[in-house]
């Protein structure tokens, strides 16, 4: 099937190539972000049967979170596409963004292992403390600190590609931010979220994990009161990375 297409409404000759596993995690708050910066987003959404191109085509990649975990390969045979496609964009130095589940994929690609968190479901607001090498990073040197982002996720990066460069940690789990190379982050938070997103996402938690429900809950309340600061803290991610795909695509148009 030919695959699914989308503007984020950016008039610029700058595009940026979005995977979106879930039809639950859309690209929310950044696709008016990357629209404001100029830039085009073509979304490719597998459950609806697009095909994951082989190749990144586009200027950079982002990809998006999903309810799926990323060792779902023998339900989604896709996932390992998208594996492939990440170490395309990173061979061929195209800014990439991996949340959530899209950051648990890069960890893979390149060599990372994922498992369930072992402290359960981190969600709500998450408070990212950077790490030394986060302060000469071209992606989050300079941001906030504590980063406030909102968050919903059970599976963990348990380990980071040997090659990686940890860049934020929370308390509750440590691998939140990391680069592989020079243009490839993946970020376990979900900087596009709005509490509208995350209100619908209280309906995907597992009826049968009480603990998981009170936590889930007690995040919207916070998302919602941290609302302000969390939308300043992620838009300046946002308006980061396409600064990062603006400048790469000028690179190479010489």
């Amino acid at each position: 099937m030919k695959p699914h297409t989308e503007s984020s409404g950016g008039t610029g000759s700058v595009q940026v190539l979005v995977i979106q596993p879930d039809p639950h995690c859309p690209l929310d708050r950044f696709a008016s972000w990357l629209a404001d910066e100029g830039i085009t987003a073509r979304v490719v959404q597998p459950f609806n049967h697009d095909t994951i191109p082989q190749i990144v085509e586009e200027d950079a990649l982002v990809v998006l979170g999903g309810d799926m975990s990323s060792l779902d390969d023998h339900v989604y045979s896709w996932l390992a596409d998208i594996r492939n496609l990440i170490v395309d964009a990173s061979g061929n130095r195209k800014p990439t963004l991996g949340i959530c589940l899209g950051a648990q994929l890069m960890a893979q690609a390149f060599g990372g292992t994922v498992t369930r968190g072992d402290q359960g479901l981190e969600a709500g607001v998450v408070r990212v403390d950077w790490q030394a090498d986060a302060a000469e990073d071209q992606l989050v040197g300079g941001l906030p600190r504590p980063f406030l982002a909102g968050s919903m996720h059970g599976d963990v990066i348990a380990q980071l590609p040997p090659s990686a460069v940890w860049l934020g940690m929370t308390d509750q789990y440590p691998h939140q931010v990391f680069r592989v190379g020079d243009m490839s982050w993946g970020v376990q938070f979900h900087p596009e979220l709005s509490p509208v997103s995350y209100r619908q996402w209280l309906t995907l938690v597992d009826d049968n994990d009480p603990v998981a429900l009170q936590r889930a809950g007690q995040g919207m309340s916070e998302l919602e009161q941290q609302d302000e600061t969390v939308a300043a803290h992620t838009e300046a991610l946002a308006r980061r990375f396409s600064g990062l795909v603006r400048t790469t695509a000028g690179v190479a148009a010489g």
